[in-house]
């Protein structure tokens, strides 16, 4: 399987455990990042979030006029929103 490069912001702490797993297992960073998402997304996380999602958009479906397109598209800014907020709080100390 071809690999794709991709860039993501870490917090420093865990970017310093990453190192430090990756240097006492003898494998690159990028191999210890790529094993922890595979237990995660195995892990029932994510159809935990599809589920409560799907949830959401039936409820709006009953309320709305919006076809499911549009209700997931914005679900969607919806959520980048709030972690826009979140990251916003973050960094001004709040």
């Amino acid at each position: 399987m071809t690999k794709k490069k991709t860039t993501i912001y870490l917090d420093p702490d865990v970017l310093t455990a990453t190192k430090a797993a990756a240097l006492t297992s003898n494998r690159s960073e990028s191999a210890v990042i790529e094993d922890a998402l595979r237990s995660y997304l195995r892990s029932g996380h994510v159809e935990a979030a599809w589920d409560e999602l799907r949830e959401l958009l039936e409820r709006v479906g009953y309320t709305s006029d919006l076809d499911e397109d549009a209700a997931l598209a914005q679900a969607v800014t919806e959520v980048r929103a709030v972690r826009r907020e979140r990251r916003a709080r973050t960094v001004s100390g709040g």
